[in-house]
């Protein structure tokens, strides 16, 4: 597919997938609605601290392929709570306050995402908010701005255009999901998100692809086939709290 394709990739079916830990192996099933989607039985779940691999054996365009690629589950975040509050640096900024403790890891990754009334305000992968607190301090957290979001206001709609987030109003529910990632995954995001941002000079040639974990084995790596986007786990816990200024 081109870089300027808009149209989202086609995915692929009867491929053999499997996600395996050192001492278990979980086979995953194609979803009956959605060609290439590949689904965990129910009840399976991921155990922080271990190290997940993805493999998939696919036959394309007539040759037999094979995909791996592997991912530590780290540690989740003890998340408490979650304030909102006026931000400093502008008036239609509210910031989102942190309380819990990270955890215990050397290497810690977040990746802070909200939602307006159940729906993503950030979901897309350029808006992602990455925080790095492998060289906090301390390990508990008590109220530290972790994302600013647009209020809505008289130019609510010039926000909502340009800035990329939608605006939160006066009685909005707002769920603050924070995932513990690998640093990674978290060089693969802002990797990608650089991609995305316009080329200085402007006429200079469209960027490669982000760096991808998934490695080609068997034929496909014969046949110099290479793969696109990235394997990850992730551990997720989530705040949700009423958007209202009247103790501002």
């Amino acid at each position: 597919m081109g870089y300027f394709e808009n149209a989202r990739p086609e995915g692929v079916s009867h491929a053999a997938v499997t996600i395996a830990t050192d001492d278990t192996t979980f086979a995953l099933s194609e979803s009956a609605t959605e060609k290439g989607v590949y689904l965990t039985a129910p009840g399976v779940f991921g155990v922080e601290g271990k190290t997940y691999t993805l493999r998939v054996a696919v036959a394309l365009n007539g040759a037999a392929g094979e995909y791996e690629a592997s991912s530590l589950l780290p540690h989740a975040i003890r998340m408490d709570s979650v304030a909102l509050q006026p931000s400093p640096l502008a008036s239609y900024l509210v910031d989102v306050l942190l309380y819990g403790r990270l955890p215990e890891s050397e290497r810690c990754y977040l990746n802070v995402q909200a939602f307006k009334n159940g729906v993503a305000i950030n979901g897309k992968l350029a808006d992602f908010s990455i925080i790095a607190g492998e060289h906090a301090e301390s390990r508990e957290v008590n109220g530290k701005p972790c994302l600013s979001l647009f209020m809505k206001s008289d130019n609510s709609v010039l926000l909502s255009q340009g800035g990329g987030f939608t605006p939160i109003a006066e009685g909005d529910s707002v769920r603050i999901r924070v995932s513990a990632i690998t640093r990674e995954y978290a060089e693969y995001v802002h990797n990608a998100q650089k991609e995305l941002r316009a080329t200085i000079p402007i006429f200079n040639g469209p960027p490669a692809n982000a760096k991808s974990n998934i490695k080609a084995g068997g034929a496909a790596a014969n046949n110099g086939a290479s793969a696109c986007g990235f394997f990850t786990a992730y551990s997720s816990r989530s705040k949700e709290v009423l958007f209202t200024r009247t103790s501002w």
